[in-house]
């Protein structure tokens, strides 16, 4: 046979099954333009040069580029198969037409290679008109000037060609291989073959709903943000499994206990949709399974992404909430009044030109929370559920702080709580009375900061005590008290610079004058400028919202494909059960209306599952995002709630467009 020839097939059948072969081309083309558009930005000097910290975001990218290319090669797979799967009977007419299996395995081989080389060309074709405006968008996410220019990347393609040839090789192989052992009487019957109805898998759907509910559990129990973090990855995984078990195997128990009922069951209108959906979800779970994983993915990435970036304010002040602060650690009670001379003497030296200035002694205390008790954090209660810091002011500081006189006697204290609180409170089986709860906090702003929940005024003999005792758990280094100075400078934010490094340059020195405790670890020094911050949270913050983006585009582009080939699978069954459904009585108006509410239930079921996903990790979400300072919650929510209704939106109308294929295939015998 001319290898011509084998040209001419594989051009014809491209164009002739140009409908799953078109998305898949497209999908391609947008996976490889999103790796090269990433790769370039890692690459850019525009970053590299203006960008203070674009190592963090060149990591970040990095980053991306692996996530994108592991779900491009996995996603690929399944486009792939779909298109195979479609071309079944079409493979076995040439067979029985005539063409030998090598003829045909050539002939796959070169349709292939042809579509492949149109999606690489294709991919780095858009990746190099778009990265230019991808690296605008991410130096306007960074609040950095852009500068004109434009110039193409080798190395973006070369990393393009080599990810991509692996997937073209294990397509090609597959397709190959699928050819060699197929039979063509077999693919021929494929689609006339008579569908068994779906045993109710009932282990399956038990172990799904414990999956799921083990990562509810996990997700809206867990309170420490630490133990939230080590369990977060076990709780998305647990969650994930049960996603697909429920699916696969739920959702066949759940329609099938909904026919037990049989004055709810024998209703033409239930009657049809809970036997429809029987045999749908038999065929589509493994598909709307993928579709609820891939929503969830796009709205927790960008709500939290979003919210990040929007809260930036919030976030700096919450953990720097002052323009510029300074503390001394491990310093002892008779060092305290030095340095603080040192300090006013600092201000008035360099002239600072201050709203407010504080300065306060607190000692930190490590505990594993449980309610009022405490207990000192040692390596053996690291994991616990709840850890925290135990803030203890001296009540000769409060005094200072509040203006009021408090008389407290040993084992007397006064508290605060975040939530509010009541009853004493234990540190280590000792119990303090609290002799009042206070409703604001008995310091100067220390930060809106997720681990420190309770401070308590002692007297300073008890300080002494807890103090003594945590160093005899845990070690000299790790109890020890803190002078913190804070001030609020006129000026704006290069006053803020200016003056804060001044200050820091004058109390640094101090250090090595300080004695600290005997046995104990030398002092030292520490200071925040607020706005020296700023632009590494900036680009911590703007490089995941961009990447957030990225990965929820590429999410969105997975999901849709799969949407669409669904509707597309479920046009060519539909036709059969449209023409089945009217013979047996029913009027073309019931089969339209039974069948457009299957597929509307079938292909909704992933979105109101994601949400509820996503409702259900919003308080793991939410500490986990403590971590990183965002802890405006308020915010947090009003993103997730639009990030919600705008891909709701945007999913209804890739249901609308790829609805129309749909009704094309039904409609063509109907």
């Amino acid at each position: 046979m001319r290898k011509g020839l084998f040209i001419k097939l594989a051009v014809s059948n491209i164009k002739r099954n140009k409908g799953t072969y078109i998305p898949y081309m497209i999908t391609c083309i947008c996976c490889i333009a999103m790796t090269y558009m990433m790769f370039f930005v890692t690459q850019s000097k525009d970053l590299s040069v203006q960008v203070p910290d674009s190592v963090m975001v060149t990591s970040i990218m990095f980053l991306g580029i692996a996530v994108i290319y592991i779900f491009s090669f996995i996603f690929l797979l399944y486009s792939n198969n779909f298109v195979m799967k479609r071309r079944q009977k079409e493979i076995g007419l040439y067979n029985i037409l005539g063409l030998e299996k090598g003829h045909i395995m050539k002939m796959m081989a070169v349709e292939t290679l042809f579509t492949s080389v149109i999606s690489i060309i294709g991919g780095i074709a858009v990746g190099i008109l778009g990265s230019k405006l991808a690296l605008l968008l991410l130096l306007k996410i960074l609040h950095v000037p852009a500068q004109l220019g434009f110039y193409v990347c080798v190395p973006g393609i070369v990393v393009c060609t080599v990810l991509f040839l692996p997937v073209v090789i294990v397509t090609l192989f597959r397709n190959v291989h699928r050819v060699r052992l197929s039979q063509p009487i077999e693919l021929l019957r494929s689609g006339n073959t008579g569908e068994r109805e779906p045993k109710a898998k009932w282990l399956m759907a038990l172990l799904g709903f414990i999956c799921f509910g083990s990562g509810y559990y996990i997700a809206v129990t867990t309170k420490s943000p630490v133990t939230a973090l080590g369990l977060f990855f076990a709780a998305v995984l647990l969650v994930m499994a049960g996603t697909y078990l429920l699916f696969t195997a739920g959702s066949i128990a759940v329609l099938k206990v909904m026919r037990w009922k049989k004055s709810f069951y024998y209703k033409i209108k239930n009657f049809t949709s809970i036997s429809g959906m029987i045999y749908r979800m038999k065929q589509n779970a493994m598909g709307l399974a993928s579709i609820c994983i891939l929503s969830t993915g796009v709205l927790l990435m960008l709500s939290t992404t979003v919210s990040l970036n929007m809260g930036i304010e919030d976030s700096l002040s919450d953990m720097f909430p002052y323009d510029a602060g300074f503390t001394f650690n491990h310093v002892t009670f008779e060092e305290v009044p030095r340095l603080r001379n040192a300090f006013d003497e600092a201000v008035e030296k360099e002239k600072v030109p201050y709203e407010e200035k504080i300065t306060q002694v607190v000692l930190d205390i490590s505990v594993a929370r449980n309610g009022n008790d405490m207990e000192i954090l040692t390596r053996d209660t690291a994991a616990s559920a709840n850890v925290e810091y135990l803030t203890v002011v001296p009540e000769e500081e409060y005094e200072k702080i509040s203006g009021k006189t408090v008389e407290l006697k040993p084992g007397e204290i006064l508290a605060f709580q975040e939530n509010g609180g009541k009853g004493n409170i234990s540190l280590n089986g000792v119990t303090y009375k609290v002799k009042e709860w206070l409703e604001e906090k008995p310091t100067y702003d220390r930060g809106n900061n997720i681990f420190y929940k309770t401070t308590i005024v002692v007297t300073k003999e008890d300080l002494q005590k807890m103090d003594a005792l945590q160093k005899e758990l845990v070690g000299k280094d790790r109890g020890y008290l803190k002078l913190e100075f804070g001030l609020y400078i006129e000026g704006g934010k290069e006053a803020d610079i200016k003056y804060g490094n001044l200050i820091r340059e004058d109390l640094e020195p101090l250090t090595e004058t300080l004695k600290g405790e005997e046995d104990s670890v030398s002092p030292w020094f520490q200071s925040s400028i607020r706005e020296e911050h700023y632009r590494s949270f900036y680009t911590l913050n703007g490089g995941l919202l961009f990447l957030g983006i990225f990965l929820g585009f590429i999410f969105l582009v997975g999901a849709g494909m799969i949407i669409y080939y669904k509707q597309m699978s479920e046009g060519y069954e539909d036709k059969e059960r449209f023409e089945i459904m009217q013979k047996v009585g029913m009027s073309r108006k019931e089969v339209k209306s039974a069948i457009r509410r299957q597929i509307l239930m079938v292909f909704f079921l992933p979105l109101l599952m994601a949400v509820l996903h996503i409702i259900m990790a919003f308080p793991m979400i939410s500490r986990l995002l403590g971590l990183l300072g965002m802890m405006n919650t308020e915010l947090y929510i009003l993103c997730t709630a639009g990030t919600i209704v705008v891909f709701a939106v945007i999913y209804a109308a890739i249901y609308m467009c790829t609805a129309k294929s749909y009704y094309k295939i039904v409609e063509r015998r109907g």
